[in-house]
């Protein structure tokens, strides 16, 4: 299995290249923005990403790692749909397993524009499938289901905003221990704040805030993370993030995402 180590690496690597400013790919993971392939185009993605969670007393850390192929099809100019195919990897003391994780299906709908293109409105849906093996940590060990909506703007033409809200049917983090075989649902908020350089570089911060703390006495739980995006040519562009998290079984993160357009 690829260390975390690596995979981190990888990531890095991916922030240093960095940026997306006027990059057709959305740019953001927490929250949506206006940006489609437009009808009957293709979008291709490859992304990839590890994270680490140090628990007290035990011999080793929690490690989780995913490498993603993925597609966004425009129907229209304004409704999209997407899916996504993660080879996923799980280690802790115990458990050193890779396969298959679970496969996401879903859909984007541009349902408001202004005439200027700067404020949006987009609700989305995702089916989450519960491909992935439970027992090695690879998938939810049951199926979700993703609706949410984001709102958005752009302001002096380069910098842009986005609010996200959305609840997830089986989406919150398992309880541990286990108290029963259900997970509850998840409910979470996401601020995206994306600052163009140059017609190809951006960079970006975001934050989540959700109600699925692993302690019981808290009652949300973030997660934050800064990415660098750049558009290398017309058909490609690179994503890089590096983040971390409170109240959640993941204490730093990081992701990179290669996009292809046609």
């Amino acid at each position: 299995m690829m260390s975390l180590r690596k995979m981190l690496w990888v990531a890095t690597a991916l922030g240093v290249l960095a940026g997306a400013a006027w990059a057709d790919p959305m740019r953001t993971v927490f929250t949506k923005e206006n940006k489609f392939p437009g009808a009957l185009k293709p979008e291709l993605s490859l992304a990839g990403g590890g994270s680490s969670f140090e628990v007290e007393g035990a011999d080793a850390d929690i490690e989780r790692y995913f490498v993603t192929p993925g597609v966004r099809f425009g129907l229209t100019d304004r409704l999209t749909l997407l899916a996504a195919v993660p080879y996923a990897g799980y280690s802790d003391e115990d458990l050193d397993e890779s396969g298959l994780g679970d496969v996401e299906i879903g859909t984007e709908f541009l349902f408001y524009e202004d005439i200027f293109e700067y404020a949006w409105i987009i609700p989305h849906a995702t089916a989450i499938l519960s491909t992935g093996d439970e027992d090695k940590g690879l998938g939810a060990g049951e199926g979700q289901g993703r609706f949410g909506i984001s709102v958005g703007t752009t302001m002096h033409d380069v910098l842009h905003w986005a609010v996200d809200v959305s609840y997830t049917l089986n989406g919150a983090a398992a309880e541990e221990p286990a108290i029963d075989d259900d997970r509850d649902n998840l409910v979470a908020g996401a601020l995206s704040l994306i600052w163009d350089l140059d017609e190809r570089s951006s960079i970006l911060g975001e934050v989540q805030v959700r109600d699925d703390a692993a302690d019981p006495d808290d009652d949300f739980a973030m997660r934050g993370h800064l990415g660098l995006a750049y558009r290398i040519n017309k058909s490609l562009s690179i994503m890089g993030y590096l983040g971390g998290s409170d109240g959640l079984e993941e204490d730093y993160y990081g992701m990179g995402r290669l996009v292809a357009q046609f």
